[in-house]
């Protein structure tokens, strides 16, 4: 279950809402409920990636908390890099790092030669489902935890529905089509 609210001056821009955690059948109801088309886009982006040795919680950050994470011992944390291989950071100097579960990351991500402080670096394999929300998300995550963001897109990607901000989804994706 999830609604659409209006935000803004002329009500022109939405927010997504959703107490659970989204399925790709609400993904697709969303898209058609706004009217828009679903991007298909890559991530240009590299990550930097390294195994949990044992149980830490990661905070997810872009200019304010997105959400948290708690890696088990053998899922990755992940850190976005640039396409250049510079560390995503934001307006505070906070680094854009999350967690994947073990059992996804090689279905995810291709090893690449090169290593960094954060970890070993990868390439993303494969594309995801984008929708564009101007006025952002509140939903459950996946994971079990809320994901807010006030601008940004909602991705279908390996089955899960998850947000990402506006900003690092156009600094690690690009979108191959409309």
């Amino acid at each position: 279950m999830f609604t659409i609210e209006k935000r803004g001056f002329f009500c022109r821009r939405n927010r997504l809402v959703a107490q659970v955690a989204l399925t790709e059948q609400d993904f697709r109801d969303i898209a058609a409920r706004l009217g828009q088309p679903i991007l298909r886009a890559r991530k240009i982006g590299i990550v930097a990636a390294r195994k949990a040795a044992e149980r830490e919680t990661v905070v997810t950050r872009w200019n304010g908390q997105e959400t948290s994470n708690t890696a088990e011992p053998g899922d990755w944390v992940v850190t976005n890099l640039s396409a250049d291989k510079e560390v995503l950071r934001d307006k505070d100097g906070n680094t854009n790092t999350y967690v994947i579960r073990a059992s996804k990351f090689p279905t995810l991500y291709e090893p690449l030669t090169d290593s960094t402080a954060f970890g070993a670096l990868f390439k993303a394999r494969g594309q995801v489902e984008a929708i564009y929300l101007s006025g952002g998300f509140d939903i459950q995550s996946p994971w079990g935890q809320k994901q807010t963001s006030r601008a940004g897109y909602l991705l279908l990607n390996a089955g899960e529905v998850y947000g990402n901000h506006k900003d690092t989804f156009e600094a690690t994706y690009e979108v191959i089509e409309p």
